[in-house]
């Protein structure tokens, strides 16, 4: 330390003590505002925070709650989030925020101020859906049943898949698994909150080969098939249009119905499950 002959801090150390006690209260000041503590307007990072509380027994994950928000007067770009608790910074304005979680859907709309937070929670009333085929090219339909006016609402479909997993808001609903020709399965189930309706079908099949002949050999001629499953009634149930087809139908009793040239032959077979029959019609 600098010292007088009096040993008193000359002013040059006095002027220096000073400086160092302004820069800290500066500094201070300096960080106070950055943390939105020093003044009155601070503005938000994000003006809409969305949340959605689901059932943990479902196993929903994170990634498969989707989000969208979109500006009711279309002036802004629609806004595609994900995840439990999203927030996004947006334009102050009336909006749409959708929730889409599967099979399930949900739509609010809100009013977005630019400096305030508005927060808007959702709490589905959802359930999971797993349901299985014993064969790998399964067609689904699922359909939303109205309990007062038995109208069915098709909600999803998709072919060629051996298991449905889905979440479905809780209500009631109709399955329908198909494969092959005419080889089907309705399945009616109900869905609660927060539970898991599990399902197995069985659909059974058997193959079938159609061969029309002319003079011990294909026919390799325009003609028609007409395929009928006999049991529980007459029913069509494929119409192939060249001279050889192969088909998979359920196990029963069918007849197969040729005609060439305005000529018609007939033939009734049975197929059992995990059969091949070979059915062969002379045209002669």
């Amino acid at each position: 330390m600098l010292t007088n002959k009096n040993n008193q801090p000359t002013a040059w150390v006095k002027m220096d003590a000073a400086w160092s006690r302004n820069m800290v209260v500066g500094a201070l000041l300096l960080l106070g505002s950055s943390l939105g503590i020093a003044g009155e307007n601070t503005l938000p990072l994000h003006n809409l925070s969305l949340s959605v509380s689901l059932p943990a027994a479902l196993g929903i994950a994170v990634r498969d709650i989707g989000w969208q928000v979109q500006a009711q007067d279309t002036s802004h770009k629609t806004q595609r989030l994900a995840g439990l608790f999203p927030a996004v910074s947006l334009p102050a304005g009336k909006y749409e925020v959708s929730l889409v979680i599967g099979a399930y859907e949900e739509h609010k709309v809100v009013e977005v101020a630019a400096a305030n937070v508005t927060t808007v929670p959702f709490t589905p009333s959802v359930g999971r859906l797993r349901v299985s085929s014993d064969a790998e090219d399964t067609n689904w339909s699922l359909s939303a049943v109205s309990a007062d006016t038995k109208v069915a609402k098709v909600l999803m479909q998709r072919e060629d898949s051996q298991q449905i997993d889905t979440i479905l808001p809780a209500g009631d609903y109709e399955m329908l698994a198909s494969r092959g020709n005419g080889i089907s399965h309705t399945h009616r189930l109900r869905i609660t909150p927060g539970g898991i309706n599990r399902a197995s079908i069985q659909m059974p099949g058997g193959k079938v080969s159609l061969i029309a002949t002319l003079n011990n050999g294909p026919a390799l001629r325009p003609m028609s098939w007409t395929v009928y499953r006999l049991d529980g009634g007459r029913k069509a149930i494929a119409a192939p249009k060249r001279h050889s087809a192969n088909l998979l139908v359920s196990p029963g009793h069918y007849e197969a119905v040729a005609t060439l040239n305005g000529q018609e032959r007939r033939r009734a077979f049975t197929v059992l499950t995990d059969t091949s029959n070979r059915i062969v019609v002379a045209m002669d």
